[in-house]
């Protein structure tokens, strides 16, 4: 399929699913009317690109963001003010 762009995984918020070094492939979305929740997303945020597992909110505007590692918490995005863009993971490349 098409990926529009590559993007390589920095911390462990996101272990067992993705490491420290891999290069995530990605596709864009232009709505986050088409967001599949519970599947992983690369998020252009105000604070810089984050990896997460996206959760429905029960807010209205915002979503939850889901590490994979249960060491992590999970926390809300402001869908208006916070993100800028928004990716799905399609594919990863793993070094060994």
């Amino acid at each position: 399929g098409k990926v529009d762009f590559f993007i390589r995984v920095y911390g462990s918020s996101m272990y067992p699913k993705y490491n420290s070094g891999d290069i995530v492939a990605c596709k864009r979305v232009e709505s986050l009317s088409f967001v599949q929740w519970n599947k992983t997303y690369v998020l252009d945020t105000t604070q810089g690109a984050l990896v997460k597992r996206l959760i429905k909110s029960s807010i209205e505007g915002n979503i939850v963001c889901r590490s994979e590692n249960k060491a992590y918490t999970d926390f809300e995005l402001n869908i208006d003010n916070d993100i800028n863009a928004i990716a799905l993971i399609v594919g990863v490349i793993r070094f060994e």
